[in-house]
């Protein structure tokens, strides 16, 4: 009798653990901003934000800004530039560029790391990035893509090996639907007063 105590007691703890080891050490990473600003942050409650001169966009309502005193660094990766993009005055995304076969390397096993793998097929993710409205990429003709969708937080990773140039798409999630339900609004009531 004192046996089977022990054993209804110690089998369960037994096969916890057993299923315990073989979950994935950490979590999917799922931000809800970048660098302690929260996606949504109004442009006006943030002092430390330059707007950029030459605005890398035509439409009046996306502005594009620096941070004073950025590190330009993700862990071990140096980058060349980090844009903060504000939509209406609201944080929507980030644009970083970085240069260098390590550079991608770094970024790109510190991001399988953070957050998995990735979950979408290359031709899915050049669709989608068009689709959002993103910026282009300066880095031209990218040949390599990792992208994670998350219920927050949207990540594309795009490199081209021929330029040695990549970006790091950071982009709020809800923002980003919000931006595109407005702008698709917007397109038909331009049609309705042009009279198609």
């Amino acid at each position: 009798m004192e046996k089977a105590k022990i054993l209804t007691i110690l089998l369960p703890i037994f096969l916890i653990g057993c299923f315990a080891s073989t979950r994935p050490s950490k979590p999917r990473s799922d931000p809800d901003g970048f660098r302690g600003i929260k996606w949504g942050t109004e442009i006006s409650t943030l002092k430390d934000m330059e707007k950029i001169e030459q605005d890398k966009s035509s439409n009046p309502d996306l502005i594009w800004y620096t941070r004073k005193g950025d590190t330009l660094a993700i862990g071990q990766a140096k980058l060349e530039n980090i844009f903060y993009l504000f939509w209406m005055g609201n944080f929507a995304s980030v644009s970083i560029d970085f240069k260098g076969d390590e550079n991608f390397e770094t970024l790109k096993k510190d991001l399988l790391e953070q957050l998995g793998s990735t979950v979408r097929s290359e031709e899915h993710t050049r669709k989608r990035h068009q689709r959002v409205g993103t910026e282009p990429s300066k880095t031209g003709a990218a040949d390599s893509f990792y992208a994670w969708w998350g219920k927050n937080t949207d990540m594309l990773l795009s490199y081209s090996k021929d330029r040695h140039m990549g970006t790091l798409d950071i982009s709020s999630t809800s923002i980003t639907e919000e931006r595109r339900a407005y702008e698709k609004q917007r397109e038909q009531e331009e049609r309705l007063k042009k009279g198609f």
